[in-house]
């Protein structure tokens, strides 16, 4: 009999491919943002993509326009057209629209997008996009680091809160004009520790075009997104498994640091790969099984033993090393 004939046991629970939802304030799909995603995890589930202005005319889209007095957000159409819309009533189509996916069975729902900061209770695993990036801002930002910020507006880089006290120090540009727009962003953020690029949007090519103009680190909020979902995903059944001991990835980036005064123990390694994967120390927490205060003592001590304590460092470190 093929083994594809073999019944399962008796009370086990044939596995299934995982589903993915990924939801935008926009128009679906994105071809510009769900592949590059994608290519990220360590493997590739299925996936649908939901739009907030999915069905909406042109009309209705004109008459819903924000004006210089109004919260806005910026997205993309499914044409590849971009609008700035009011963000209170693309904010209430994004309500609207998750209610109704959370009722769908997906494994893993992501919200694509920042910007938006309403709190979304969701049944369904809910991958949120902005609170992912302050979690990140949160854990790796520490002491006198400046960090540069792009956005994807003008007006949101002059009247955007900077997210309280998580970003200290900081600098903003906004690239919101093509190549050119980006280059001036990059230009003049050189001064900066390390560099964000805060809009969905952002690609790996224009990270490394920022990257090679500023001289500095730089990081994407889609590849924070996907580092959260691996996270996810890993404790779903029939979900990732955990990356094996050298494997590549962010255990991986630990071999491109210069080598400890004193070598790691395994479980500082574990919450080291985690602390380059741009995860918040509670998160780091409820993937390893430990307190959030055990996860601070053995991050304190593998980074003492890299003589800094300092995320931004070891991650400089490593771009280094990768010729980055």
């Amino acid at each position: 009999m093929p083994s594809s004939d073999i019944p399962p046991p008796p009370g086990s629970t044939p596995s299934r491919p995982l589903r993915i939802a990924f939801v935008t304030i926009g128009q679906a799909p994105r071809p510009d943002i769900v592949p590059e995603i994608m290519s990220m995890l360590d493997q590739a589930p299925l996936h649908d993509e939901f739009g907030a202005l999915d069905g909406l005319g042109e009309e209705e889209m004109a008459a819903q326009a924000a004006r210089a007095e109004d919260a806005a957000l910026y997205t993309r159409l499914a044409d590849g057209r971009h609008v700035v819309l009011r963000a209170d009533f693309v904010e209430a189509r994004l309500a609207a629209l998750l209610q109704r996916v959370d009722r769908r069975g997906y494994d893993l729902v992501v919200l694509i997008t920042t910007g938006t900061f309403q709190p979304i209770g969701m049944r369904t695993p809910f991958v949120h996009g902005q609170q992912a990036l302050e979690a990140w801002i949160s854990t790796l930002v520490l002491g006198g680091c400046q960090m540069g910020v792009i956005y994807p507006l003008a007006r949101q880089a002059l009247s955007a809160p900077l997210y309280g006290t998580l970003i200290r120090q900081a600098r903003t540009a906004a690239a919101a004009g093509g190549t050119r727009s980006l280059d001036v962003a990059a230009k003049r953020l050189a001064g900066a520790d390390l560099i964000l690029m805060l809009s969905v949007g952002h690609t790996l090519a224009m990270a490394e075009r920022v990257a090679a103009l500023a001289g500095k680190p730089v990081v994407t909020t889609r590849r924070i997104i996907a580092g959260v979902m691996r996270l996810h995903l890993g404790t779903r059944p029939g979900g990732m498994a955990a990356a094996p001991r050298g494997a590549t990835g962010s255990r991986g980036l630990i071999e491109l640091l210069p080598p400890p005064a004193r070598q790691l123990t395994r479980r500082e390694e574990d919450v080291l790969a985690q602390v380059l994967d741009g995860r918040s120390n509670k998160m780091i927490g409820r993937a390893l099984g430990i307190s959030h205060r055990t996860v601070e003592i053995h991050r304190s001590r593998a980074m003492a033993k890299f003589g800094t304590s300092s995320s931004t460092e070891l991650m400089r470190w490593t771009l280094i090393s990768r010729g980055g």
